[in-house]
């Protein structure tokens, strides 16, 4: 038999194992409904994209221009523009807008553009150099 323990360690050990009241959290307040939102559908790839073929023959018909020329003139006009965001220069054309590279991580490079809009976009002065205000 295991000696016993005397009578008040007996009541230490009991008054030990009782467990502690801890105060009440405050109400938790309600958390408003979750939304749940589709994640975009692949886009399919012959819808939306815009191919050098067809940069070409709207070049050309805006020009009136004949298709290997054009064609010529739009694959140098390219050439030049990766060549420029390649070595890391903004290109500003008025047409579209401002195109600069963010990220340059080997052979790819995170670009962002602003578009331009209204009288830029028409390639449009708003005033005349000579002009102040």
């Amino acid at each position: 038999m295991a000696p016993r323990m005397p009578k008040d360690t007996e009541q230490k050990a009991a008054k030990a194992a009782k467990p502690v009241a801890r105060p009440k959290a405050a109400p938790a307040t309600a958390k408003p409904d979750l939304k749940v939102v589709a994640s975009p559908a692949t886009p399919d790839p012959a819808v939306g994209v815009f191919k050098l073929r067809d940069l070409i023959d709207n070049v050309a018909t805006a020009t009136g221009g004949k298709k290997p020329e054009v064609k010529r003139a739009v694959e140098a006009t390219l050439a030049a523009l990766g060549e420029a965001l390649a070595t890391g220069k903004a290109l500003t054309v008025p047409p579209l807008g401002k195109l600069r590279v963010v990220k340059n991580k080997g052979p790819a490079l995170t670009l962002k553009l602003r578009l331009a809009d209204g009288a830029k976009a028409a390639g449009l002065a708003l005033a005349d150099d000579r002009e102040d205000g």
